[in-house]
């Protein structure tokens, strides 16, 4: 039987909790694979080391199905075992490695990425654009709400006069674009989404201005039928005449 241990960095056998030592135990398990004949040993000191011992025939299976645990199909065992000792780790702040015993680190898990994105909040002037889905209230802040073309609905606010303004928009099949003072939060993937938005002006979007432009452009053509040797053209261009 070969020996195998996942080092918890930041806990001794005195500090791990029994309930969350039980949760890494079976979240390990799952990781090695229950088609592979595996028994817990003991718990060692130093840093937490949860040792497990592995059949001799079963060792190098194990061994290339851990190293492939991050990469592997979300669904499976080896990665759902990887994902949840990640976010054990992310929750107790530290960090684990999966080695053999007095061998090379053959897994590490850093639990908590390092290099996080810090969310963030921006307010500033700008515009969001989409249709009116909801215009209510009695105070003398109206709530308003906007459906964008992604489907994402965006929670406004408007001064009562404007609320009457846009209540001839309200779920009407009209494109507006809303001009205001907004407040934006960065999200963990790094994108922006729009969580308030006080409007000071609205104005229709103008599709048949769009469409002219672009039939104009089209029609414009790009020139290269007027010429009879487009090979020739080409080479022309690219290496001069």
């Amino acid at each position: 039987m070969a020996t195998f241990s996942l080092r918890i960095k930041g806990f001794t056998p005195d500090t791990l909790p029994l309930s969350r030592m039980g949760e890494y135990v079976s979240a390990l398990a799952e990781l090695i694979g229950d088609d592979v004949q595996v028994s817990f040993e003991r718990v060692t000191k130093g840093s937490a080391q949860l040792n497990v011992k592995i059949n001799d025939d079963d060792a190098d299976q194990a061994i290339s199905r851990i190293r492939l645990a991050p990469s592997a199909e979300e669904n499976s065992s080896p990665r759902k075992g990887y994902d949840r000792i990640q976010t054990l780790l992310a929750g107790d702040k530290t960090s684990a490695d999966f080695r053999q015993q007095k061998g090379a680190v053959i897994l590490k898990f850093p639990g908590e990425p390092k290099n996080v994105m810090r969310l963030a909040t921006l307010k500033e002037a700008g515009e969001i654009n989409g249709r009116i889905i909801k215009v209510g209230g009695r105070d003398d802040t109206i709530p308003v709400s906007l459906r964008t073309p992604d489907g994402a609905i965006v929670n406004c606010t408007a001064s009562v006069e404007m609320a009457r303004r846009l209540k001839k928009y309200l779920l009407e099949p009209i494109d507006v674009i809303l001009l205001g003072e907004g407040k934006w939060k960065r999200t963990e993937k790094g994108s922006w989404e729009t969580v308030d938005f006080r409007i000071i002006e609205v104005t229709e979007m103008n599709f048949d201005s769009l469409n002219s432009e672009l039939e104009q452009v089209r029609s414009a053509g790009s020139g290269w039928d007027a010429i009879g040797d487009v090979t020739g053209e080409l080479e022309r261009l690219r290496y001069g005449s």
